[in-house]
């Protein structure tokens, strides 16, 4: 997140979520679509937008590509570790920028996701803030951290790393939109998807 996006303001505007899967669409040119193209059409700085993205990925039907939600997880640990030491921009390395996924199964999936994104626009709006805002900010980043960290290793467990981008979506929302109540729910999808990851492996 960008020194503006840690720093903003009761009074500033925050970005809608549909926005965002908009402003991804731009990177859906040609047979495939990198993570460079996502980054690239995103903006660099733009922090929260680039975690929220693949987490939502992995939430979505594209999570059955191979792979995809292991990529996914790493680059949402990397973003949420830069988060955490404030770098100004997002780095990824060259062998993760490099990957990529069919067009039309990147489109399939964030048209999946405008009805979400919607619905998440009429109802988040800015609540119980201190929880989005420095010092506690750090927690839902920490959180979003172990999360993605944790995807490769529970890809092959059924529904886990699904659960677990979805609650790191739900963090990135809360951040992008300052709707703390968010980071409450992202909470709670956390210690579910731990505990189904648990029954499962039993």
């Amino acid at each position: 997140m960008t020194t503006a996006d840690t720093n903003m303001t009761p009074t500033t505007r925050p970005e809608s979520v549909a926005g965002i899967l908009n402003r991804a669409r731009f990177s859906l040119d040609g047979d495939e679509v990198s993570v460079r193209d996502v980054v690239e059409a995103m903006g660099r700085a733009s922090f929260a937008p680039l975690l929220m993205l693949p987490a939502m990925i992995v939430a979505s039907p594209a999570s059955g590509i191979p792979g995809l939600s292991s990529i996914c997880g790493i680059s949402i640990a990397l973003i949420a570790f830069q988060m955490i030491a404030r770098r100004d921009h997002v780095w990824l390395p060259d062998w993760i920028m490099r990957r990529h996924a069919p067009r039309d199964r990147i489109r399939k999936a964030l048209d999946w996701l405008c009805p979400p994104a919607l619905f998440l626009d009429r109802v988040t709006r800015q609540r119980v803030c201190m929880l989005v805002e420095p010092p506690l900010l750090i927690v839902p980043q920490i959180i979003c951290l172990l999360a993605g960290a944790m995807m490769p290793m529970l890809e092959l467990v059924p529904f886990t790393s699904s659960l677990l981008g979805f609650a790191v979506a739900v963090m990135a929302v809360a951040m992008v939109t300052r709707d703390g109540l968010l980071v409450l729910l992202g909470l709670s999808t956390i210690v579910g998807a731990f505990a189904l990851g648990q029954y499962l492996l039993a």
